[in-house]
């Protein structure tokens, strides 16, 4: 039986893997710590399962580490990150803590970051923030993927967007979502696990409905919510595409299919100093009445008490934090690929 990971092994053997292709030491450590957040949150997909595609990307140098990132000042509160197609975890990174030293500096900091790359969970970006007492918002476009309302074939990405606060438990609010029925992370784990596709969520390469996850990827996924999901995933598109200067719609690369050149992939990230607008405390005291209020909502027919988005997360990090972090099969075999691949101790 494999045993848990510790957190500090799963940093450690990233770090080491990324290392022994050739990432520099500060970006190994920027990935190691943004798929560390991942896993300890029960979100795989985003967590050391990402590794293989990030080495391969790497080795074939359409990552570049470390990449010459250059910032431009575009105003005294927001500023431009041009991630020279390096880690986009890096540029995540970069850009909201450079955002929250903007917005502690002048009560609110913007930063638009383009030529990147996937820049991971982006709640993560928005717990840096809530955990130095902001609030943040982050977005990223990506490859197409989403049919608009109304249509069939793809043009805009799962465009991600999160919004974060500070909460009186200290386990942040957190609300991270694709644009799309299904984040495409969601689709390859349905894939990977021979199951089935939600009703609804997706169109074959004929423009019709299907639940098979292969033939929605030579098909579209559709925006959640119809319009609702189509008017945010073009809002994304134009803050982290057009308004960021990066790639926009069929100009964004794949993270898992496109060979021949990198992303170019935009972010955007904001910060708010909460304490210009109202003291911390009434603040924290106030959120925690309507999270209260919240849970006053009665469940339905057996179903669990009301959590806010980030809660259940927190209980899963606080678990593996102590425990370690499951080891299933599909992160059982990344390991030993990667070990095999790059000769890298087990983090067990």
């Amino acid at each position: 039986m494999t045993p848990n990971i510790a957190p500090e092994a799963h940093r450690r053997f990233v770090r080491e893997v990324l290392r022994a292709v050739g990432a520099a030491p500060g970006d190994a450590d920027a990935v190691a710590d943004g798929l560390l957040w991942a896993d300890l949150r029960a979100r795989p997909a985003q967590g050391l399962l990402r590794l293989p595609i990030l080495v391969r990307r790497v080795a074939r140098k359409l990552i570049r580490s470390p990449a010459p990132m250059a910032w431009t000042a575009v105003a005294p509160a927001a500023h431009s990150l041009d991630a020279a197609y390096g880690f986009g975890h890096v540029a995540g990174r970069l850009g909201m803590t450079r955002a929250l030293e903007l917005a502690g500096a002048e009560g609110i900091g913007l930063v638009a970051v383009r030529r990147s790359l996937h820049y991971g969970a982006a709640g993560y970006y928005c717990a840096l923030a809530a955990d130095a007492g902001f609030l943040g918002f982050t977005c990223s476009n990506a490859f197409p993927k989403v049919a608009p309302f109304g249509g069939t074939r793809a043009v805009l990405g799962t465009n991600p967007l999160a919004f974060g606060c500070p909460t009186p438990s200290g386990a942040p609010l957190l609300v991270d979502l694709a644009t799309s029925t299904l984040a495409g992370s969601d689709v390859r784990t349905i894939h990977g696990a021979r199951g089935r596709l939600p009703a609804g969520s997706a169109l074959d390469s004929a423009g019709k409905p299907t639940d098979d996850p292969e033939a929605a990827a030579g098909g579209c996924l559709l925006p959640a919510a119809g319009p609702k999901g189509f008017g945010l995933g073009l809002m994304v598109e134009i803050l982290s595409g057009v308004l960021a200067g990066a790639g926009v719609g069929r100009e964004v690369g794949s993270l898992f299919s496109t060979w021949d050149r990198s992303i170019d992939a935009g972010h955007v990230f904001v910060a708010i100093d909460l304490e210009r607008f109202v003291p911390r405390q009434t603040f924290l005291t106030r959120v925690g009445q309507l999270l209260d209020w919240v849970r006053t909502a009665p469940p339905v027919e057996g179903g669990d008490a009301i959590r806010y988005p980030g809660e259940i997360r927190a209980c899963y990090a606080a678990a593996y934090g102590r425990d370690g972090i499951p080891c299933d099969e599909a992160m059982q075999r990344v390991i030993d690929e990667l070990t095999g691949e790059v000769g890298v101790a087990r983090p067990w």
